[in-house]
């Protein structure tokens, strides 16, 4: 039953796909202002504490539509009150050879990138408080969609309908 969920998280996560820095390794991030960016461990220390959830944003210096993401998505106070709310948001440069630990293991960020099979830039991936992958999004995320589906996902909606049908309720 779990896998099912699982397997249309994604899929409608799939739904939500448009075309297509370094990793902080701090507490918090001073370029990214009203969003405290945590390193993956902290994250997953934090997040079973406190009952959110670890959102990591999967980039790469390069990355136009991750630089779109950060000015156009990420510096909205809505966007930065919501992450916050239900996430412990972390950066990971999928080109870094910069050291994270991810479930207690250590590795490059390339090779968690690799691990998580990233193939484009940027990638959201959605782990609940135990480390586990709730989800994944490929590409830029709108505004008016990257909200909503932190909500779906920071409050476990998406454990009792689809994204389109969370989408739709009201």
């Amino acid at each position: 039953m779990k896998i099912k969920k699982l397997i249309a998280l994604i899929m409608g996560f799939g739904l939500l796909s448009s075309p297509a820095l370094q990793a902080q390794t701090a507490v918090k991030s001073t370029s990214q202002k009203g969003i405290n960016w945590y390193s993956l461990e902290h994250a997953q220390k934090l997040a079973p504490k406190n009952g959110k959830k670890v959102l990591i944003f999967a980039e790469a210096s390069w990355c136009s539509y991750c630089r779109k993401m950060e000015q156009q998505v990420f510096s909205k106070t809505d966007i930065q009150q919501t992450m916050n709310e239900y996430f412990y948001p972390v950066r990971v440069d999928i080109e870094s050879g910069q050291k994270l630990v991810f479930n207690g293991k250590e590795m490059t960020q390339q090779e968690f990138s690799r691990q998580m099979r990233v193939s484009g830039t940027p990638t959201f991936f959605f782990l609940d408080k135990e480390g586990a992958v709730i989800g994944a999004q490929p590409g830029f995320i709108p505004r008016d969609v990257f909200k909503p589906l932190l909500t779906y996902v920071g409050t476990d909606s998406y454990n009792d309908m689809t994204f389109q049908e969370f989408m739709n309720k009201d």
